[in-house]
């Protein structure tokens, strides 16, 4: 059997370890350009980091604990620590964007700091997530991410992000009513879910039923669809398709299998279901996206690697 590797790494929650520009410093930071006739798609994830997402022009959609935005030129979004998030392209549609993923601990130099300010702002039922325009308070946010992107000091792109970050935080203080954190246990729903989603980013090459997910998840078969609907808008068999599909472009993008090794790879019964899925899911076939759809075509990060 051919293995899949797993492009994104993941700590023992299920939750994506983000890499860093530089390893040293918890940020990641890029300007990415996807054009009209491309298509992508970041799957479901959720890490600790904050992800600010700025759309410079085009069009993005967005996906937060299931609930699905547009993103239009001049707005953006700040997705809160251990949110279910994904994002994809719009048809037809091309898109230009910022997008800044910082790490909480940022903004605690200090215990007292921690308590008082993050852990507040992070918890479980503060804000999902806060979209971003330039026609209420949150302009303030979209200016301190302009600010960084386009008029950065190499010298100085650390402290000016970190500097970027409690001026954020102060704003959301000033506009927001942040509730002390609670000592309630998180959520059921999300944490069967997270559960339920991470069985089958494990075993999407496998053959696996309804059944298998439910029972993951050590629910019924019901309330797994359900939660399903609620957190991806999809039923438990969509996501697993859409996941095989995305997993196989990953191997399309950054292998040279063919795609009869790709379709046994990522779960799928032979290389003609996976192609006719494919065309389905992504309006063309394995080969023809992978002559004409690399991930990006154009990038730069705001912090240079450490040397």
């Amino acid at each position: 059997m051919i293995e899949s590797k797993d492009i994104i790494a993941k700590r023992h929650d299920g939750s994506q370890v983000v890499e860093y520009n530089n390893p040293f410093f918890p940020c990641f930071a890029s300007n990415p350009y996807f054009a009209a006739d491309k298509t992508f798609y970041a799957t479901e994830h959720w890490h600790e980091d904050l992800e600010y997402l700025y759309v410079l022009d085009g069009e993005l959609e967005y996906s937060v604990n299931g609930e699905n935005i547009i993103l239009h030129s001049g707005e953006g979004i700040l997705v809160n620590s251990k949110r279910i998030h994904s994002n994809r392209s719009v048809p037809g549609v091309h898109c230009a964007f910022y997008c800044a993923i910082t790490h909480p601990s940022l903004l605690c130099p200090s215990k007292y700091m921690e308590q008082t300010y993050l852990n507040p702002l992070i918890d479980s039922h503060s804000f999902d997530y806060l979209l971003l325009k330039n026609d209420d308070w949150t302009v303030s946010i979209i200016e301190e991410l302009k600010r960084l992107f386009d008029y950065r000091d190499p010298k100085t792109v650390e402290l000016e992000i970190f500097e970027a970050s409690v001026r954020i935080c102060k704003i959301i203080y000033k506009h927001m009513q942040i509730n002390s954190p609670t000592t309630e246990a998180p959520s059921f729903n999300v944490g069967t879910f997270k559960t339920m989603m991470i069985f089958i980013q494990d075993h999407y090459m496998e053959k696996i039923s309804l059944e298998d997910i439910a029972r993951a998840g050590n629910v019924g078969k019901t309330l797994c669809a359900k939660l399903f609907k609620k957190y991806v808008s999809k039923t438990p068999g969509e996501y697993l398709i859409f996941y095989r599909i995305q997993k196989s472009i990953e191997l399309l993008t950054d292998t040279n299998m063919s795609t009869t090794e790709i379709s046994y790879a990522t779960g799928f019964s032979s290389a003609s279901h996976y192609t006719k899925t494919f065309r389905e899911l992504m309006g063309c076939t394995p080969l023809k996206y992978r002559k004409g759809n690399p991930k990006y075509e154009h990038e730069y990060c705001l912090i240079p690697a450490a040397h």
